[in-house]
């Protein structure tokens, strides 16, 4: 049930894009990211599943929730880093072996990793390697780059928390999305629970 809602809003994510060669979709929830950063990676998951050639971006500059999932600094092998880079670092798109390609948030201000996503973004585009681009992010509550982001992006999906009250949650993200709201093309219940986030984000202190 969960892969075929998440093959229904690709397909609504592609009506929305008018027949763009590579939409681009973001996964925006208040609050915690670690439910945020876990959906946006089961919906790519899901969509290399059916064979599409997916490119994860990490657009939370400030949390860095998916990139830390997959970045080990001195783990990766030179030959399996890909040519997309974010900014003048060198953090560049790491191959995963399920298909998916993720590029890691850069450091720096908010601008600055908002114009490296999109010059990102820009550069898959033209060369033409993927079906699907994927955000993790931009964090609530959003700043004018990551609305400048947003104005980029062909769809987006909600992620609430069931901790949380629904309805509050998405009161919340809505206010916080503005235009961008008619952009909206579904909403994923996050049960992960307060206790879960707290723990995983007590690992990444240790």
């Amino acid at each position: 049930k969960l892969l075929n809602a998440w093959r229904d809003m690709r397909a609504a994510v592609a009506r929305r894009a008018g027949g763009k060669a590579m939409p681009v979709i973001a996964l925006v929830g208040g609050g915690e990211t670690t439910g945020r950063s876990v959906s946006a990676l089961n919906f790519a998951l899901a969509a290399a599943r059916d064979g599409a050639r997916v490119l994860m971006i990490d657009a939370d500059h400030q949390m860095h929730a998916l990139s830390n999932k997959v970045s080990r600094p001195g783990k990766s092998e030179p030959s399996r880093l890909g040519w997309l880079s974010i900014g003048s670092k060198a953090a560049r798109e790491i191959k995963t072996v399920n298909g998916i390609s993720v590029l890691p948030a850069g450091e720096g201000d908010a601008g600055k990793a908002t114009d490296a996503i999109r010059k990102a973004i820009a550069q898959a585009r033209a060369a033409g390697g993927y079906d699907l681009v994927i955000l993790d992010g931009p964090a609530m509550p959003l700043l004018a780059a990551s609305r400048k982001l947003l104005d980029d992006t062909d769809a987006l999906v909600a992620v609430l928390p069931t901790s949380l009250d629904i309805n509050d949650s998405l009161e919340e993200i809505l206010t916080a999305l503005g235009r961008a709201e008619r952009k909206l093309v579904g909403v994923v219940l996050d049960e992960l629970t307060p206790a879960v986030e707290a723990r995983q984000r007590g690992k990444q202190y240790a």
